[in-house]
């Protein structure tokens, strides 16, 4: 049995936990995510654009599982993650619709560590598009490995109000 990965901090930080989530919002991008990814991995990255909205963190919490650990409580919450822990020992598992997604927001300058990564569970990246040209270099890196992915990656590239 292997060890479970943690969630990839040299790539990603983690939404802020305490945002609200809009339910329209979090229906749609729920949605884009899991097309191509279940109940087979079809399509191992995706890509959209959305404009600037407060409430991307939330709905981030929502699919990462934060808001239902603060629901559950600290013992409830511990077992609900070791059962999931659990099951992603087993490498042969797909993954399931109602299981956590990782998410978070692009640590922009870590372009090289792009090309390496694998989620380890479905995934959902959040990019701050500041600069379109190294957006651009970070969508190829993620391009040039998505084929050896197990688990869905899908980026959201969040315009800027001003782009």
């Amino acid at each position: 049995m292997r060890a479970p990965r943690r969630f990839d901090d040299v790539l990603m930080t983690p939404p802020d936990p305490v945002a609200d989530v809009d339910a329209d919002l979090l229906g749609r991008l729920r949605a884009w995510c899991e097309d191509g990814a279940f109940p087979a991995l079809t399509e191992p990255l995706s890509v959209t654009r959305v404009a600037a909205t407060a409430g991307l963190d939330g709905v981030a919490c929502a699919l990462d599982g934060s808001h239902e650990l603060q629901r559950l409580g600290r013992w409830r919450g511990l077992a609900w993650r070791l059962q999931l822990q659990a099951r992603e020992c087993v490498s042969s598992r797909p993954a399931r619709r109602a299981d956590p997604w990782d998410c978070g927001w692009w640590r922009e300058g870590t372009l090289d560590h792009a090309e390496a990564f694998r989620p380890r569970r479905a995934t959902l990246l959040m990019v701050r598009e500041r600069d379109p040209s190294i957006t651009a270099t970070l969508l190829a890196k993620l391009q040039s490995s998505c084929r050896s992915y197990a688990n869905p990656l899908r980026v959201l590239i969040v315009e800027s109000a001003d782009s």
